[in-house]
């Protein structure tokens, strides 16, 4: 876990990009509700998550519920908004933390009272903030300029501490155990929904926590999922399906974000072996160039040139990219900015961490996804999501 300390030390380094940004403070929104996604901002910052469910809110009773804040002035205590009362231990961190059935009003009382009477004010997660909240919070906040700063807790986040480390080599062999009970588990006969219990149930069971997946098979190994709120069906596998699964958790709030695809019962066709191997090579060629002084865009070249020199590409051409040309992203909290895309600049330094990837749409024959998860250490690229290359029958 992150000690209360290293807490600290991301507020008062967060307290100086505010100030160097020109802003008088930030206010930082996340959302809860047992899923994991925006949820990264005020955990970084905090250590605090609700599992509160996002229900609808009931006027001049609750408001936001499922949903947390920071109000972090640059000068002056920091106050955590929550929605729980009680709370297990170790305590989130902050010198304030305030209980609220009103997130949104909390939230404005807190930047009233600690912050200057006027300037701009950064924020941090307002993609998850709906618009009826923030209109509301402009409107409280008048005498203030809202600004979004996302780039803020990007960047605070880019450079993982050795703590941070700790957890991301935990959360990848469990990623990597999780593929591979499932990949076991895909057998003739078997459900899909079976497949992805076993990596569920192996994940649960180790104490991480499971944030979702996408599995097909068959002649829907070409989709990502079905279109339902299970992401596997009750379809029974049969000997020779394709079998393709991306799934994603967390130790601590650290994820994984992790996938492999086979063949079942059988050895594959050549054309299947194509497919597995073109998404194969071509992420383990730009996984070596993720080494510090390297830069992202061409780690998406290489993975293009080696994609592109497949015997699937010259046999099938260059099919669609799945993420609009990008290769992967980074990860940690989240996922998102800085994505591997061919126009991307950004030097590659020692501490950050990325999900490379690549998944492959192929009506007819099928589907296949190749994905690492890599750490970037002053050596070199360090795979924490060390599952095979290659499931055979």
């Amino acid at each position: 876990m992150i000690e209360p300390d290293e807490y600290q030390n991301r507020q008062t380094t967060a307290r100086h990009a505010a100030r160097d940004h020109g802003l008088c403070g930030i206010i930082v929104w996340s959302r809860g509700g047992s899923t994991q996604d925006h949820y990264a901002e005020v955990y970084y910052l905090t250590g605090f998550y609700t599992h509160y469910p996002f229900i609808p809110d009931v006027s001049e009773v609750w408001r936001a519920r499922g949903h947390c804040a920071l109000a972090l002035p640059v000068d002056g205590p920091s106050t955590l908004i929550l929605d729980v009362m009680r709370r297990q231990a170790p305590e989130p961190i902050a010198d304030n933390i305030v209980f609220t059935e009103d997130v949104v009003d909390g939230l404005a009382c807190a930047v009233e009272e600690t912050f200057p009477r006027r300037g701009d004010i950064g924020l941090l997660g307002g993609e998850s903030l709906t618009w009826r909240w923030g209109e509301a919070l402009l409107s409280r906040l008048a005498a203030h300029r809202i600004i979004e700063a996302d780039d803020i807790g990007a960047s605070l986040r880019s450079i993982k501490t050795e703590s941070e480390i700790r957890l991301i080599r935990e959360a990848g062999a469990l990623g990597a155990a999780a593929v591979d009970a499932a990949m076991a588990a895909a057998v003739p006969g078997a459900l899909e929904a079976e497949v992805a219990a076993a990596a569920v149930r192996l994940v649960v069971a180790s104490g991480g926590a499971f944030y979702g997946m996408g599995l097909s098979s068959g002649p829907w190994a070409h989709t990502f999922s079905p279109s339902q709120p299970a992401a596997y069906s009750r379809r029974k596998i049969e000997a020779g399906d394709m079998v393709r699964l991306d799934i994603y958790g967390s130790v601590y709030g650290y994820l994984f974000d992790f996938g492999r695809s086979r063949v079942v019962g059988t050895r594959p066709t050549q054309e299947q072996q194509q497919l597995l191997a073109a998404v194969r090579d071509s992420v383990n060629a730009g996984t070596e160039l993720l080494r510090p002084g390297q830069r992202l865009g061409w780690v998406a070249d290489r993975c293009e040139e080696v994609f592109a020199e497949s015997a699937y590409a010259r046999r099938r051409g260059q099919p669609r990219h799945t993420m609009s040309g990008a290769w992967g992203h980074a990860l940690g909290l989240d996922w998102g900015p800085p994505w591997i895309t061919r126009d991307s600049t950004l030097e590659i330094r020692p501490g950050m961490y990325f999900a490379l990837e690549r998944r492959i749409e192929a009506p007819g024959l099928g589907g296949a996804n190749y994905e690492n998860n890599i750490l970037v250490n002053e050596e070199g690229p360090e795979v924490v999501t060390p599952a095979t290359d290659e499931y055979m029958a």
